[in-house]
């Protein structure tokens, strides 16, 4: 009988917490189409945890080492969480399928462990360094055509990617100085990965459940924004300053900045400008995204206001949402950006009491 000969470590213990965990969270965000991925990721990793301690507790490896070959689909499985999470273009089954020919040419071969999890650990590393690209190009896009694009980022899910990628690694050392290591620094070192690992599979099912703001669109805005070259880049600039000195004059007459989510697509129905045109015309004419510029203008009409005085009967913030910035964390963080200071030092540098002799 298994379970009269399952012996379990702590290290077993925090598995077996792990895939009841990660198994309820994928309940509860299965029927949510863009968190599916992250679903399938979760139950797939609950199957590895029981399939751990089971080889761990020995009564599988008699049979057969699976879990080697798991080190070559979570790559693969991590990376369609993120093209889903951006909305990124939905890939065909056929083209999944594809990415498991390494695990299925794999499993043959599972006796050879810490050959595999090598192999495992660099389809990991490649499958994250397309996930930072593909987060890369969202938040390129969001900026593009969004002036709130900073509710957007996807910071809290970058900052997890590190983790996962520290993990790994420590993994695979872990793995390949377990023959130099005493029993006690090889399975302490292994329950603190599963820990870390745990607590960042439970710290994104957590974001999701939250619901967080995701930018909608990203490949058809991205198609949007590009702009093809010409061969003459001194008149291609001449044409871009035109064009954005237009659009700067449109926004700024008609106070478009202080639409809290204004759109790069607003401006083009206002001024019957293209899209492209206007992200193009203002990357060239500013040297700016069109989120950074339309918060630079929200930032000049805050300073304005503040030189005026109108900070003696309305509050800072009150000035900052009137202006179309819709939290105090963004207005921070792009007034202390655009000028250097944050606005309270800006308050007491620049409005100092006048004194009379």
């Amino acid at each position: 009988m298994i379970l009269q000969t399952l012996e379990l470590f702590p290290v077993h213990i925090v598995q077996i917490v792990f895939a009841c965990q990660v198994g309820f969270i994928s309940i509860l965000i299965w029927n949510q189409e863009r968190y599916r991925s992250l679903a399938v990721f979760f139950i797939f990793q609950a199957i590895l945890s029981v399939m751990n301690v089971l080889e761990g507790a020995n009564t599988t490896t008699e049979y057969y080492l699976v879990t080697p070959v798991f080190t070559l689909v979570i790559g693969p499985m991590l990376y369609f969480f993120i093209r889903s999470l951006v909305n990124d273009v939905a890939m065909t089954t056929k083209q999944k399928i594809v990415h498991f020919v390494a695990a299925l040419i794999a499993l043959p071969f599972t006796h050879y462990v810490q050959l595999i999890v090598a192999f495992g650990t660099l389809s990991q590393l490649i499958y994250l360094a397309h996930s930072f690209r593909v987060i890369a190009r969202y938040h390129k896009t969001a900026n593009a055509v969004s002036s709130d694009a900073d509710r957007y980022k996807l910071n809290w899910l970058l900052k997890a990617l590190f983790i996962f990628a520290f993990v790994t690694i420590a993994d695979l050392i872990r793995m390949n100085l377990q023959t130099f290591t005493s029993d006690f620094v090889a399975m302490l070192w292994y329950f603190i990965n599963e820990v870390i690992f745990m607590s960042l599979s439970c710290y994104l099912g957590f974001k999701i459940i939250r619901q967080p703001q995701l930018f909608v669109g990203m490949t058809s805005y991205e198609k949007l924004v590009e702009h093809e070259e010409s061969g003459d880049n001194q008149e291609e600039q001449a044409l871009a300053q035109r064009i954005f000195a237009n659009i700067e004059n449109h926004i700024l007459q008609d106070a478009m900045f202080k639409k809290p989510r204004l759109t790069v697509t607003d401006i083009s129905q206002s001024t019957g400008i293209s899209v492209k045109d206007i992200s193009w015309a203002i990357n060239l004419g500013c040297n700016r995204n069109f989120c950074d510029y339309i918060n630079s203008l929200r930032i000049m009409n805050v300073k304005k206001k503040l030189l005026a005085g109108d900070s003696r009967n309305t509050s800072l913030l009150d000035i900052a949402l009137a202006s179309g910035f819709n939290s105090k964390s963004t207005f921070n963080a792009v007034f202390k950006k655009e000028l250097g200071k944050t606005p309270s030092q800006f308050i007491r540098d620049e409005l100092k009491p006048t004194t009379t002799p």
